[in-house]
């Protein structure tokens, strides 16, 4: 969308030249109305994302319509134009709603800026909305995802919830796993019992059994008194052992017959206990490469591998990334107190462009330190420590480049530079458009061109070589 300016003057030469101007220099829709009455009419039924209107106007001010146009809608940015510009006026222009003013007459540069900063704050409400709004229908899993990967996942754990089957959740660290266990223990007929979980691997070896089963006084050195395990903690309700694949073999027997017959006993005690228990278990590993290496029994594994969910890397799955990148801007705004109202596009793109072989783990900590450190109402690339999207971007082409035919690849590689290229001519001009293009040897225009095409902003980069 490219985005859409309502422009309200009684001047028709003062309409005709901006009209002129914006279309030139930008992608944006034009509207041009004499009548602010009829302007209200014409904001009614179209949707616009900025009005710029005149201060002075017989029939009606500029501030008079920019109140009834937001009482319309309250998100639409208001531009106000005047030849009459004293601090009274851009006080109370900007005190009663308006995102700028400009002053007649006003510099080409001057306006285009302007516009940029505020279409690109108008792009930030529209995806910040849509975001939010996806997030509100955020299924009753309490996991968010919409690609058709992450559908499946949800289908499986609806059906296998209500059952009493084994689960065995496989996938890369990072990727949700203990989320979807405890999903499927909420939507079970055991979810008013407890959901116990061990991280086998976070465990000393020779502490899991004692953990899992419990063990009786003078059971070894320092047992001075009978503990209750996990496994006793667990009955009537579901046992998560996650990192499955890290026990030892001499566990994982253990853990078969608790498995096959629901006993177990506690480390020193000759007594046999039962256990009603739901498992689930998860891994990072290949338990089939495990099996062939002798590390992992077989029997154990065709025990667990009765309903096999397995989840996506993040990579697989980057149209989650916006959607998680809101989730974790609220969930961290709230924790550090700080409002945040959005991302800003071109970092947008460039969290979705990344490899991420920490997976959502990592998106999250990229999303918690992006807050810790944003100063403004807005995370950009410096908060989020992304400097450079297009670096992100290469991987993804060296990735897929030996798929593509000559073709392809070469526009694929030249639009990735004119991306890089782009940034870093920006970001060396403080976003000055007009002295980049000069420096580039190009038209002020094409590097509009380019900037839009690579959806780049120029505002991003004013000021970061203040000191």
């Amino acid at each position: 969308m490219n985005g859409r300016i309502l422009i309200v003057d009684d001047e028709k030469d003062m309409l005709t030249l901006l009209d002129r101007i914006i279309s030139e220099d930008t992608h944006y829709k034009i509207v041009t109305e004499s009548n602010p009455e009829k302007a209200i009419k014409i904001f009614r039924k179209e949707d616009f994302d900025l009005v710029m209107t005149d201060l002075k106007m017989p029939e009606m001010s500029g501030i008079s319509l920019m109140e009834k146009i937001q009482e319309i809608r309250s998100d639409v940015s208001v531009i106000i134009l005047t030849a009459y510009a004293t601090i009274e006026t851009a006080v109370e222009a900007t005190q009663k709603g308006a995102d700028d003013y400009l002053t007649k007459p006003f510099r080409r540069e001057r306006l285009l800026i302007t516009l940029d900063k505020v279409m690109n704050w108008q792009r930030i409400i529209r995806e910040n909305k849509k975001l939010r709004k996806a997030l509100q229908k955020m299924n009753d899993l309490s996991i968010i995802g919409s690609t058709p990967a992450m559908a499946k996942i949800f289908d499986r754990i609806r059906k296998a919830a209500p059952t009493s089957g084994t689960v065995l959740i496989t996938g890369p660290s990072g990727t949700g796993k203990e989320l979807v266990a405890r999903a499927i223990h909420q939507n079970s007929s055991r979810k008013s019992k407890k959901l116990v979980v061990l991280n086998c691997g976070a465990i000393m070896e020779n502490m899991i059994e004692s953990e899992l089963f419990g063990h009786v006084k003078g059971a070894f050195t320092g047992a001075v008194t009978d503990k209750k395990g996990l496994v006793e903690e667990a009955d009537k309700g579901t046992l998560f052992l996650d990192e499955i694949g890290d026990l030892t073999p001499g566990l994982q027997t253990k853990i078969l017959r608790l498995l096959q017959e629901g006993e177990y006993r506690p480390v020193g005690s000759v007594i046999t206990q039962k256990a009603d228990i739901r498992f689930i278990a998860a891994t990072n590993k290949n338990l089939e490469q495990a099996i062939r290496e002798n590390t992992f029994r077989e029997d154990l594994f065709y025990r667990l591998n009765v309903i096999r969910m397995e989840i996506p890397p993040l990579r697989r799955r980057a149209e989650d990334i916006p959607l998680l990148s809101y989730y974790f801007l609220n969930k961290y705004c709230v924790l550090n107190e700080k409002q945040i109202k959005g991302i800003t596009p071109s970092a947008l793109q460039a969290l979705t462009a990344r490899e991420y072989p920490g997976n959502v783990r990592e998106l999250e900590n990229i999303i918690e330190r992006g807050i810790i450190f944003c100063t403004g109402d807005t995370l950009t690339l410096p908060d989020l420590g992304l400097s450079s999207p297009a670096e992100c971007l290469m991987p993804e082409l060296n990735r897929g480049k030996t798929m593509m035919n000559f073709k392809d690849a070469k526009e694929e590689t030249i639009r990735l530079f004119h991306e890089h290229y782009i940034r870093e001519l920006l970001k060396e001009n403080d976003g000055n458009i007009s002295k980049a293009a000069e420096i580039a040897g190009i038209q002020r225009q094409y590097l509009h061109r380019l900037m839009k095409e690579s959806h780049i902003e120029a505002n991003e980069f004013r000021g970061v070589n203040t000191p």
